[in-house]
């Protein structure tokens, strides 16, 4: 995925969004790191570590009460998520998961699945909703899921897509609530639209900065779950 400083961002005007060549540089080098450390662990304790942040979101009330959940189906060294796929479906959650437009750089949909029957190997090599399932896309704002979703040739009604909770992945965190993504902007576009739901952003605890180089663009999250620790920020 490109980076975001050479495309328009979300709410901005084109022109306005083009980053300093130090902000930049300062969000690749921070990119470069945290894959050099999620590709530096063991595989045994990368898994353990999954383990750990899943089991503390599964503990978590917000969890516990949420009865339509935003998830996302782990890919390259990415913070896992199938414990908490399985608890969803099989407490009857309705989870949504997200799917990338080939046809537009930048845009997804989120789509409900009821299981992993529903899912097929999507372009950028991560599990996504089949094409036949309907998606809401960012454009929708928050009227999305009251009537038909994005899907070309499709008139399935969707479910109001309004989930009690959004687990979101993320490259790195900050302290603050900072998001830095991989720089293709879909989170951003879609949480710009008014997902306004919790937001937990899931991660490794290496993860986690003090402070992120930022852009006007990135969106907040309002939880962090690690292997260690949830902070409410």
């Amino acid at each position: 995925m490109s980076s975001r400083s050479m495309h328009s961002a979300p709410g901005m005007a084109a022109g306005a969004d083009v980053l300093s060549p130090q902000t930049a540089q300062a969000r690749d080098d921070v990119r470069r790191a945290m894959r050099r450390l999620r590709a530096g662990q063991p595989p045994d304790i990368a898994e353990a570590r999954s383990l750990a942040a899943q089991r503390r979101m599964l503990g978590a009330p917000m969890w516990a009460r949420a009865r339509s959940v935003a998830l996302y189906v782990g890919v390259r060294g990415e913070l896992g998520t199938h414990v908490l796929l399985q608890a969803a479906w099989q407490t009857g959650k309705t989870v949504w998961l997200p799917r990338v437009r080939p046809e537009a750089s930048g845009l997804m949909d989120f789509a409900p699945c009821s299981g992993p029957e529903h899912l097929r190997p999507g372009p950028m090599g991560l599990l996504e909703p089949l094409d036949s399932l309907p998606g809401v896309g960012p454009e929708m704002g928050k009227d999305a899921g009251h009537g038909a979703g994005h899907n070309a040739g499709h008139d399935a009604e969707l479910p109001v897509f309004a989930p009690d909770i959004a687990l979101l992945p993320g490259v790195a965190f900050d302290l603050a609530g900072g998001r830095l993504g991989y720089g293709g902007g879909y989170y951003d576009r879609f949480l710009e639209k008014g997902l306004n739901c919790p937001r937990v952003g899931l991660c490794f605890e290496f993860q986690l900065v003090e402070s992120l180089p930022l852009a006007p663009w990135d969106q907040r999250v309002n939880y962090i779950c690690t292997e260690e620790r949830m902070l409410c920020l």
